[in-house]
């Protein structure tokens, strides 16, 4: 049977049809997946933060306050599965250091934390920095920094995620955060928790504010200047 040129035409203008409509359809999906990836590491993000500031509002009925040293108040998810105090034996200097000691089989986490008015920081660049102590720490200990405004946080960086996450048993070890305060930002919180079995001790918290030229952490840590092992050959962190 012939085939016309016209039929020839139509059927290779459907065919080229059908190829670029399934292309945009697979590009968009693409796209789409990527976008649900971005949200669900920003939900992930959000959520961390949100459990670290907004609990310990919830927890105050449940601590004695002669329990906690004086300013801060406990926070996490389980803080009934740890304890907190002051130790006089244990400390890297003044009179004592702050420590968060696990109960048997706790669950999820437990920390300390105390907030203040963002006022005098605004578009600032800040530095928090603590010296640490653990001693049989399953998991991770590190300090945290967040700024909020309208119950939402606007900045939020831990030291839990990184090479700065401190685990097992060590000594006195410094760790910080440097980060950008927001002009809109209305409240600065920050603190120091332990996930799992083990005690942290926790000494010489400071904050202050720096000048630009101190690199901010969260940056140093996630943004290379090179691609680095691209061959595989370094193996497993």
């Amino acid at each position: 049977m012939a085939v016309s040129l016209s039929n020839i035409i139509s059927s290779g203008i459907g065919g080229a049809a059908v190829a670029l409509i399934t292309y945009l359809t697979t590009r968009q999906r693409i796209r789409a997946e990527a976008r649900k990836l971005d949200a669900e590491a920003e939900r992930t993000r959000a959520e961390t933060a949100r459990l670290l500031a907004e609990s310990a509002t919830q927890l105050d009925l449940k601590f004695n306050a002669a329990d906690l040293p004086n300013g801060w108040r406990a926070t996490g998810i389980r803080p009934e599965d740890y304890t907190f105090g002051l130790d006089s034996q244990v400390h890297r200097s003044g009179t004592a250091s702050a420590f968060i000691r696990a109960l048997p089989n706790p669950r999820e986490f437990g920390g300390l934390l105390q907030s203040f008015r963002a006022d005098d920081y605004l578009g600032k660049r800040v530095r928090l920095a603590a010296v640490m102590r653990t001693r049989d720490v399953a998991q991770h200990a590190a300090i945290w920094l967040r700024v909020d405004a309208q119950a939402k946080y606007l900045a939020f960086e831990n030291t839990a995620s990184d090479s700065r996450m401190l685990s097992g048993t060590s000594g006195w070890t410094r760790r910080e955060i440097v980060l950008d305060v927001p002009p809109e930002g209305e409240e600065i919180i920050f603190g120091a928790f332990l996930s799992g079995s083990g005690c942290v001790w926790i000494d010489s918290f400071t904050f202050e504010v720096v000048s630009d030229d101190v690199p901010l952490t969260e940056l140093a840590e996630e943004i290379r200047t090179q691609p680095v092992n691209l061959d595989f050959t370094q193996g497993l962190n």
